[in-house]
């Protein structure tokens, strides 16, 4: 959060524009839609405005996006509030947001087909947006990025290096979350790179874990032993779906205790056989979702061990060449099932995934 407080602050305290486009990048059971909620709610706090899009919709990203400023800004009251209404009514594409009447959003022509014309649309709406009501700024917050359309995240990229080379003054910020392919799909696109800002959000740390798992039950009177604690932390191994499957498990197990009770090592044990059901039914969806060479790369890594496995071994194994893994490689990170762990290593996202394909093979 210490990133975003700083860009935030750039923001509201200074009334300057955010040139980088931040994209946090990580597998799917991380948490970045979380995180960034998380940054939604601080925006509000300081008082800016906050536009939240689902990219990949058929309206097309810019088209969301303006959608969202009109309804979010619906009870404004200012002339300049009516321009920006004349300016969203110029050039917004049909979106059937709901609520809002498809009239309202239909388009005249549609901006992201407009080439720089439609940039320098986009910038305006921007710019005339940051002016027309009482907000310290605005703050737009793209999930799923790399669902965008090609015509979409051209338009926000132009437009942002416009506002940052002429508009530093324009109090407005992009943050955005997306699995870890979004790299190279934005690149195809955008012929910059300097202008986005990527962050790979790793496995929590013991000590988030420590945090994630305890303060909840520190909350309403709760301990959880130390012995208690070290194996929930174990278990989980840093993946957040994990953490909350053993702490709520772990709970359950224990009997949702009252304040004053503490939750103890036999209850994580309990917890650990409660939440093997529902990592089974992920594992299984997740097995589903790979193609039979895909199936072999994670067999195979499976095969060698749950800790990160080298590229070269995972070829030796399968009686192929290193090479011949860089397709079905690429597909497994695009599905979030496996993660890059350093230089030609590779890793399961999710513990336990190694263990679960081994006993399929028995």
């Amino acid at each position: 959060m210490g990133d975003f407080e700083e860009r935030l602050s750039y923001l509201v305290d200074l009334n300057r524009l955010v040139g980088r486009i931040r994209v946090d990048l990580a597998p799917r059971g991380f948490g970045k839609t979380s995180l960034l909620r998380q940054y939604q709610r601080r925006a509000k706090e300081r008082g800016a405005l906050t536009i939240w899009v689902t990219a990949g919709e058929q309206s097309g990203l810019i088209g969301q996006i303006l959608a969202a400023i009109r309804q979010e800004t619906v009870t404004w009251q200012s002339e300049k509030r009516t321009r920006l209404v004349s300016m969203l009514d110029s050039v917004t594409i049909g979106v059937g947001v709901p609520g809002i009447a498809r009239a309202e959003v239909s388009a005249k022509r549609p901006l992201a087909a407009a080439g720089s014309a439609g940039v320098r649309e986009f910038e305006n709406v921007i710019r005339t947006t940051t002016e027309a009501g009482n907000a310290a700024g605005v703050v737009i917050f793209i999930d799923e990025i790399q669902a965008a359309d090609a015509a979409g995240l051209r338009t926000l990229a132009y437009a942002w290096q416009h506002l940052q080379a002429e508009g530093a003054d324009v109090p407005a910020a992009i943050f955005a979350a997306g699995l870890p392919d979004a790299p190279d799909k934005i690149s195809a696109v955008v012929t910059f790179a300097e202008r986005i800002a990527y962050r790979p959000l790793g496995r929590l740390s013991a000590d988030a874990e420590e945090i994630a798992i305890s303060a909840p039950a520190r909350a309403v009177g709760v301990t959880w032993q130390a012995d208690a604690l070290a194996a929930a932390i174990s278990v989980a191994g840093g993946y957040p779906y994990s953490v909350q499957l053993i702490a709520d498990s772990s709970w359950a197990a224990a009997g949702r205790p009252d304040p004053g009770g503490a939750i103890a090592l036999v209850d994580v044990q309990k917890g650990q056989e409660a939440m093997r059901g529902d990592l089974d039914a992920l594992f299984r969806a997740r097995w589903a979702n790979a193609a039979p060479q895909e199936r072999d790369v994670m067999t195979a890594m499976a095969q060698l061990g749950d800790d990160p496995v080298n590229r070269a071994d995972i070829a030796v194994r399968m009686g192929v060449t290193a090479s011949s893994l860089s397709v079905p490689r690429a597909r497994l990170i695009d599905k979030g099932l496996v993660q890059s762990e350093g230089r030609g290593l590779l890793g399961f996202t999710i513990p336990g995934f190694a263990s679960f394909i081994r006993e399929l093979d028995q």
